[in-house]
């Protein structure tokens, strides 16, 4: 094993909310999961390792698809709900740029959501080295949109005025700063990637509950944390909004391990 075992500083913000985390993110769906796992050419009987694994969103899609599921996360508080969720899974701890694995251990890396956390490229070189020769990186990331409601604008707005805890930009995800690792490294193949709309719709709670589980919001005070999500629930409340469609995709990203 090598590389560092630094978690972002922001990112220890979800050890907090692990259980809110849980309630609040969507499931993931399984078209990009299957998607990745034909384009590498994997089946029942293969190792596969879901890193920063959180709660077990995608390993709970994953475990009946793989022979072998291995899910590293560094928080324990995280890890605990993954369990529940995923008997199946071997649950250790450990971070992307110190994976606990031995060389060649996997088939497959996936990694949901959180690719923008890590440090690229101790990240790389670490997932390379646990990857068989030939194998398979997927990283997938959901959107859901809302900028087409009326009442966005007035939303982002209490958003900005609200503190800003110290932050990364390559922490963002919506930047896209995280792929440019890729364009700078000799490991791994150059990025594809496909898109799976999906049509959820989400009340004023729901809102709420999502808005909670962003790493800049879960590291406020609670007192601001709570000023901040009332004021949002008021604001869609005064538009009339109880129940809201979402401009929503699964996007995944594939490569391969080269030699």
């Amino acid at each position: 094993m090598t590389g560092s075992s630094r978690i972002d500083p922001l990112a220890m913000a979800f050890a907090g909310i692990a259980e809110r985390y849980d309630r609040a993110r969507l499931p993931t769906e399984p078209a990009p999961i299957e998607w990745a796992l034909e384009r590498f050419g994997l089946d029942g009987d293969a190792t596969v390792l879901d890193l920063a694994a959180g709660t077990g969103k995608l390993s709970t899609v994953l475990a009946p698809r793989v022979g072998r599921l291995i899910a590293v996360e560094p928080l324990a508080e995280m890890r605990a709900i993954l369990v529940r969720h995923v008997p199946a899974a071997e649950a250790l701890d450990g971070t992307a740029e110190a994976i606990p694995l031995a060389d060649g251990a996997v088939d497959a890396v996936f990694v949901g959501s959180a690719f923008h956390w890590f440090d690229g490229t101790a990240a790389l070189a670490e997932i390379h080295r646990v990857l068989r020769p030939g194998g398979g990186l997927a990283i997938l990331y959901p959107h859901a949109r809302w900028q087409h409601n009326g009442w966005n604008q007035e939303v982002s707005e209490r958003l900005e005025a609200s503190s800003h805890p110290a932050s990364r930009p390559a922490n963002r995800p919506g930047s896209g700063r995280w792929r440019l690792v890729f364009d700078d490294t000799d490991l791994f193949e150059p990025l594809e990637s496909a898109t799976f709309p999906t049509t959820p719709e989400m009340t004023v709670e729901e809102f709420q509950l999502l808005v909670s589980s962003w790493s800049r919001v879960a590291a406020l005070p609670e007192a601001e944390r709570a000023s901040l999500l009332a004021d949002i629930a008021a604001i869609l409340r005064r538009h009339g909004v109880e129940r809201f469609p979402l401009e929503a995709a699964n996007e995944v990203f594939a490569t391969r391990r080269r030699p």
